[in-house]
C-alpha cells in the first residue's frame, strides 16, 4: 500500500496506535499479578510473542517490499543486529519486569504516571548523547504533557512505596530504550531486531524465574485474558508497530506521542471496568492530547509527499 502523505505523520499515527495497545495493559497486568509472579508472567508473555512472530514471519515477508525481500531479510539478521537486539531486549526486560514488580505494591495510576516520566527523560538523553536541543514547540508539548499526566492520573506520591521506586526504574529503562531504538533503526533492519528484542527479553525473565523469583502461577480466566491481551496487543503488535515506524520520526517526538498512553488506559478502565472519570481526569487527557496535536500543527504548513511502502 502506498501513502501519499508525510512519512512522519503516518509514523505518528502508528505510534499513537501503539499507545492504544499499551493503554489496555495496565489493568491487565494488575490482574495478572494476582495470579502469577512478575518475572514468570513476563517470561511467558514474551516467549509466546516470540513464537507468534516466528509463525507470522512468512506472512510479514510477503507484506514487505520487493527491495527488502531482495536483501535476504533473515530472521537472525547479522552480528550487528544481534548486538543491538541484546541491548534492546535487556532494556525492555528491565522496563517491563520492573513495571510488573512495581504493580504488585503500587496503584495503576501511580504506575501510569511514573512510567510516563520517560517522556521527560528522552529529550535529556538525546541532548546528552547527541547534543540536540529540543525546539520550543517540543518543550511546550513536553510541559503540557507532564501537566496533563499529573491531572489525569492524580498519583499519590506523598508516601513513596517500593512499587513506586521499581516503576521509576521502568521510566529510566524505557527512556534509554526509546533513544537507543531510534539509533538502532538507522543501522539494522527492524524485523530481525524485533525478533532478538522479544527473544532476549524472554530469556532474561526465564533466568530471573529460575534463579531469583519464587514462582507463582495459578491458572484463572482473568490470568488467561491478561496473558492474551498483553501478548497479542501490548507486546507483539505494539512492538512491531514501534519498530516499524519509530525510525521515521525522532525519539523525542515518539516519547511525546507515547505520553498519551495513560489517556487510553483511563478510557479503557472507564469503558471496560466502569471506573469513574473525574473532571480533572478529562482536563488532563485534553492537555496530553493537546500536546500531541501541538507537534502535528507545527508541521502542518510543510507536509511531505514521500511514499511509504510497508
Amino acid at each position: 500500500m502506498i501513502f501519499k502523505r508525510s512519512p512522519s505523520r503516518v509514523a505518528d499515527l502508528m505510534l499513537l496506535a501503539v499507545t492504544v495497545c499499551w493503554g489496555v495493559s495496565f489493568a491487565a497486568i494488575k490482574t495478572a499479578t494476582l495470579h502469577a509472579s512478575p518475572a514468570l508472567f513476563v517470561a511467558v508473555r514474551f516467549t509466546a510473542a516470540t513464537l507468534l512472530l516466528l509463525a507470522a514471519w512468512p506472512w510479514l515477508m510477503r507484506a514487505e517490499s520487493a527491495a527488502v525481500r531482495g536483501r535476504g531479510y533473515r530472521i537472525l539478521g547479522d552480528p550487528s543486529t544481534l548486538r543491538w537486539g541484546l541491548l534492546m531486549g535487556t532494556l525492555i526486560a528491565a522496563g517491563y519486569t520492573s513495571q510488573t514488580i512495581g504493580l504488585t505494591t503500587t496503584s495503576a495510576d501511580n504506575s501510569a504516571f511514573l512510567t510516563a516520566l520517560s517522556v521527560v527523560l528522552v529529550p535529556v538523553l538525546v541532548f546528552l548523547v547527541h547534543g540536540e536541543k529540543p525546539g520550543l514547540p517540543v518543550l511546550a508539548g513536553l510541559g503540557l504533557a507532564l501537566l496533563g499526566l499529573a491531572l489525569l492520573t492524580r498519583p499519590d506520591l506523598g508516601h513513596a512505596r517500593t512499587g513506586d521506586l521499581w516503576t521509576l526504574g521502568t521510566a529510566v529503562a524505557y527512556a534509554i530504550y526509546l533513544e537507543r531504538l531510534s539509533a538502532a533503526l538507522k543501522r539494522v533492519p527492524y524485523l530481525p531486531l524485533l525478533f532478538w528484542t522479544l527473544a532476549v527479553c524472554a530469556a532474561w525473565n526465564v533466568l530471573l524465574t529460575l534463579t531469583v523469583e519464587t514462582r507463582v502461577w495459578h491458572w484463572h480466566p482473568h490470568l488467561a485474558a491478561a496473558l492474551a491481551v498483553t501478548t497479542l496487543l501490548s507486546t507483539l503488535l505494539a512492538l512491531y508497530l514501534q519498530n516499524r515506524y519509530q525510525g521515521l520520526t525522532t525519539a523525542t517526538r515518539a516519547a511525546l506521542i507515547f505520553s498519551a498512553e495513560p489517556v487510553f488506559a483511563a478510557a479503557f478502565s472507564w469503558f471496560l471496568l466502569g471506573e469513574r472519570l473525574t473532571g480533572w481526569s478529562l482536563l488532563g487527557a485534553a492537555f496530553i492530547l493537546g500536546a500531541v496535536m501541538l507537534i502535528e500543527l507545527k508541521d502542518a504548513a510543510a507536509p511531505s509527499t514521500t511514499e511509504i511502502r510497508p
